[in-house]
């Protein structure tokens, strides 16, 4: 599974980071406690732009895609939630 985070001016200013450090942390949470989930499929990739923003004039930031489907407003919680699903029907 591909995770990108987007740590643009805009993304990070609205939560970017902690986000990364959700998906950073779920990793050292899987590795130590659920052995059901195999996180070495998942590869996090931070990305300086990636370009949703300038595209439109709506307030989208923070963007992570997750296997090329992007997630507008994103919030810990919904990639997290998404992550978790993707690797339960993997």
């Amino acid at each position: 599974m591909k995770v990108k985070v987007c740590v643009g001016s805009n993304c990070t200013l609205l939560g970017a980071m902690g986000i990364l450090d959700q998906i950073e942390g779920l990793k050292d949470i899987v590795n130590e406690d659920m052995d059901e989930f195999d996180m070495e499929g998942l590869d996090i990739e931070v990305v300086k732009c990636l370009g949703f923003c300038k595209k439109t004039n709506k307030k989208i930031a923070p963007v992570v895609v997750i296997d090329d489907e992007p997630i507008f407003n994103a919030t810990g919680q919904t990639v997290m939630e998404k992550i978790i699903n993707k690797m339960r029907t993997q």
